[in-house]
């Protein structure tokens, strides 16, 4: 499977939200790409209309363009 980057100002929604309150926004914009002590792609991702920003394995995102 092809790793998937993704860009800032990038719509994304997480694929799995296991263990995130039901209030969590669903859409998120990337912020900015980041990486892990493993090399591992993160994103820093907002929510500007519920002033939510968290941190994010590109694995668990999906576009939404």
């Amino acid at each position: 499977m092809a790793r998937q980057v993704f860009r800032p100002g990038q719509t994304v929604a997480l694929r799995s939200r296991v263990g995130l309150s039901p209030v969590t926004p669903s859409l998120f914009q990337v912020q900015m790409r980041l990486t892990d002590s493993r090399g591992r792609s993160m994103y820093r991702i907002r929510n500007n209309q519920h002033d939510y920003e968290r941190v994010e394995p590109g694995s668990n995102l999906a576009p939404q363009d």
